[in-house]
């Protein structure tokens, strides 16, 4: 399957190696049951590719402004190889410092998050995740899409075990089911998203073009707010009302 996916991005512009990364991440994924991040990905990331949104042949750098900052500039590439290149440095700059960060910038999304904290943990670290992504979740009581559904994933190993991972969005939902029944013509449940005028909805095409309700209403946008500025303030990239969307060819 890794395979078949790869060949897609070869022959649609992207390196071989950088669409081994993608392929990795989208096969995983749909094998863990995360189809909103598995394959169903494969038409939008091609659009976005070929239209050149996503710069295939880009190739990750990173530095050291600091000893236990490793600073990467994904270089309008996929995000995976930039997570690829923090998963390989990072467990060796943690064993030197005690604590290590990998701050990327100028990606694309970033995908099941809970993958790659995991990847550290099999590593016998402790690993956090913070990424924002466009905006499509509004502050509690307003209507305008402010922040993304901006997940957090954490994950620590276990003694003689599989590690323990926590992946989740910081909407009642994450995007991905919505987009899927949107594609399938299907509903979704009352309680995961508000239509533009802020009145809940269980029209997928209707919830896409409003906002997603927070996790746990007001503590949820407050999170999202916290993770705009861990992964975006701190970084020097785009918020979530200033991204283009993860879902088409449009924009930058």
């Amino acid at each position: 399957a890794e395979q078949k996916v790869a060949d897609l991005f070869i022959e649609a512009g992207a390196s071989p190696a950088n669409a081994a990364s993608v392929a990795w991440a989208l096969v995983m994924a749909e094998a863990d049951g995360l189809k909103g991040h598995g394959l169903m990905r494969i038409p939008t990331y091609l659009a976005m590719l070929r239209a050149g949104k996503i710069d295939g042949q880009a190739i990750p750098i990173a530095r050291k402004p600091k000893p236990g900052v490793l600073a990467i500039d994904a270089g309008h590439g996929f995000a995976y190889p930039a997570i690829d290149l923090a998963v390989s440095e990072l467990p060796e700059i943690t064993r030197a410092q005690g604590i290590a960060s990998a701050p990327i910038r100028r990606s694309s999304h970033c995908g099941a998050a809970g993958l790659h904290v995991e990847r550290l943990a099999e590593q016998g670290l402790v690993a956090l995740l913070f990424a924002n992504t466009p905006g499509a979740m509004a502050p509690w009581g307003g209507s305008k899409p402010i922040f993304g559904t901006n997940p957090i994933a954490f994950a620590a190993p276990l003694a003689g075990r599989e590690p323990v991972v926590i992946d989740m969005a910081l909407s009642k939902v994450a995007r991905g089911p919505i987009v899927a029944a949107s594609q399938k013509g299907t509903p979704i449940p009352e309680g995961w998203a508000l239509d533009a005028a802020g009145n809940p909805t269980t029209d997928a095409k209707a919830a896409l073009g409003g906002t997603m309700v927070p996790l746990g209403d007001a503590k949820g946008a407050t999170l999202a707010m916290m993770v705009e500025i861990l992964a975006a303030a701190l970084v020097g990239t785009h918020f979530a009302f200033q991204a283009s969307p993860f879902f088409n060819d449009e924009g930058g």
